[in-house]
């Protein structure tokens, strides 16, 4: 019979010959060798024989090639951290209108990164800030007092004064500030809040230069502006400044700069309260469809939701079927469209989401068993120059039994 011959190739040879495939003897502490990349991953791969005419060939051994090992992996980025709806942290007692005025200030992040300072809105929930620290306007969130991360959209906009107006897209605490009704002059006073830490706000004493009719952006004019004689730091732009009472007295933003006399330079300035005033009141009203109820957050033990506290008559809640009243007798919503509520807020959200087309599907708890109940929005009222904090008033007593109201007495007024 013909004898075959195999040939070892020479790189295994020098592989099993290596010092690092040699087992250690006994007895002898040897270093730990120093890590190496990966090896190459040895794979057999069969070779081909002639066929025999008189007899079948052996089953070949296979033969040894060598593969070059696939590279790691590279890590995988770690995902940014979910915005927290909950507060993480109990707000001291301010001292001071100043201090209380700090409690009423968000800070804007991007990516977990500060980029500026916003101020809600008092009794709406919306946020004043400057236009231009926004960028692109996307992946903003507003990180309240409390600890509290909530993204927040870009909903109104001043490219002139360099104002923005953000919407929070959740439920925010209820905080805010007011605008002062007394103008700053040359040399007043003034406090800034601002950054004193990445994560927390402080304020500092601060004065106004002068006033006077600047430039921003697209040649607007600026009437009655506020030349600051200070330079605050670009994560500061958006932050109000406030009186010794704390109200707003200007927000910082950027205009072009009054020694740039080619082009536009932008720079910090204080856009006045009038110039804030008329900014919002060209902002769209935040209106809602209409839903006639109420809800509160209710935990009843054996599940949670929110409670429908009041309905109105003949509104699209009550022509549903819904049931209003004290725990034990309201409805309790558990879920919209099979998602869980469990805050006014979510409720309302997920109901208005549908448009005053579809009805949206509430899961309901009523009298110890569970119901469906379908619940469409109608469009709210059209009322001209409706404040976003203006609510429907229904009389507590339908039936008209209280007492009438009386004529306006011809007495005169001690107080006029």
């Amino acid at each position: 019979m013909e004898e075959r011959r195999f040939v070892v190739p020479a790189i295994l040879i020098s592989a099993l010959l290596s010092p690092q495939s040699a087992l250690a003897a006994p007895g002898n502490a040897s270093p730990k060798p120093a890590p190496r990349p990966p090896a190459a991953i040895v794979v057999p791969v069969p070779v081909p024989f002639p066929a025999s005419p008189s007899a079948p060939a052996p089953a070949p051994p296979p033969s040894l090639a060598v593969v070059p090992a696939p590279p790691p992996a590279p890590p995988l980025p770690s995902a940014p951290a979910p915005p927290n709806a909950k507060p993480t942290a109990k707000l001291p007692a301010p001292k001071t209108p100043i201090e209380a005025a700090v409690q009423q200030v968000v800070m804007l992040e991007r990516n977990g990164r500060p980029i500026g300072i916003g101020t809600p809105l008092n009794g709406d929930g919306r946020i004043l800030t400057a236009l231009s620290p926004l960028t692109h306007g996307n992946q903003i969130v507003a990180r309240y007092p409390d600890g509290q991360l909530i993204p927040v959209k870009l909903s109104h906009s001043d490219r002139g004064w360099d104002l923005a107006l953000l919407t929070p897209e959740g439920e925010a605490p209820q905080i805010g500030l007011r605008g002062s009704h007394e103008p700053a002059m040359a040399g007043s006073k003034l406090h800034a809040i601002n950054h004193v830490g990445e994560k927390q706000l402080g304020s500092s004493d601060v004065a106004i230069k002068a006033k006077s009719t600047l430039f921003g952006c697209d040649s607007a004019e600026l009437p009655d502006s506020y030349v600051l004689a200070f330079t605050p730091k670009p994560t500061d732009v958006g932050g109000p400044l406030v009186s010794d009472q704390g109200e707003v007295v200007a927000i910082i933003a950027r205009a072009c700069a009054l020694t740039d006399k080619l082009g536009c330079t932008l720079a910090p300035y204080g856009a006045p309260v009038s110039a804030v005033r008329d900014f919002l009141r060209s902002a769209p009203v935040r209106r809602t469809p209409w839903l006639g109820l109420d809800v509160v957050a209710f935990d009843a033990g054996v599940a949670r939701g929110v409670r429908v506290a009041t309905l109105a008559p003949g509104g699209p809640a009550a022509s549903s079927g819904l049931r209003a009243g004290p725990p034990g007798v309201g409805d309790l919503v558990l879920a919209v469209d099979g998602k869980p509520v469990a805050t006014a807020v979510a409720f309302k959200d997920a109901v208005a989401s549908h448009g005053l087309e579809t009805p949206a599907r509430l899961t309901v708890l009523s009298d110890g068993s569970y119901r469906e109940v379908l619940l469409s929005a109608s469009a709210p009222a059209d009322t001209p120059g409706l404040a976003p904090t203006q609510k429907r008033i229904f009389r507590s007593n339908p039936s008209g039994t209280g007492p009438e109201p009386q004529n306006p007495s011809s007495a005169p007024n001690p107080y006029r």
